[in-house]
């Protein structure tokens, strides 16, 4: 069963639901986890609630850079899908997710009042756990990039 559309277009290439599914999966782990040590380490309300906040801006982020690189996927390429429209949708909506994590972290910060360092902890290490779990999915993706045995000389 696959999960990326049919038809051969360039984002058929481009894993979207399965990109979707490791941000909502690493990110409701991320969640539990960071509840359970405020729980169990006796962690003030306040910083529990920044941290999943901070969580909150990047699993946002992250979500909508992976619908922006379909859509990066999908007008790039011209009926010739690619291991490159894939990898250069990834590298678009990467950007967009790094820009896009502080100013939503910022955004929140402003908007309700709260301590900041938990508020950025939680979106850091939101940001680079959920980037790791994509990285994986996309490079699984476009062929095993990151697995393949090396030929010897």
């Amino acid at each position: 069963m696959s999960l990326e559309p049919a038809g051969g277009g360039a984002s058929s290439i481009y894993p979207t639901k399965r990109l979707l599914l490791s941000v909502v999966g690493a990110a409701a782990a991320l969640f539990v986890l960071w509840l359970m040590l405020g729980v169990g380490a006796g962690i003030a309300p306040e910083v529990v609630r920044g941290g999943v906040l901070g969580l909150l801006a990047a699993t946002v982020s992250h979500i909508l850079g992976t619908l922006a690189g379909e859509r990066f996927a999908a007008g790039g390429a011209s009926g010739n899908p690619s291991t490159n429209a894939a990898m250069t949708a990834y590298l678009a909506s990467s950007a967009l997710r790094f820009i896009c994590t502080p100013l939503f972290a910022v955004s929140l910060y402003f908007a309700l009042p709260q301590a900041p360092a938990p508020l950025l902890i939680g979106a850091a290490a939101g940001h680079a756990l959920i980037m790791i779990a994509d990285v994986a999915v996309l490079l699984k993706a476009v062929g095993g990039a990151g697995s393949r045995r090396t030929p010897r000389a």
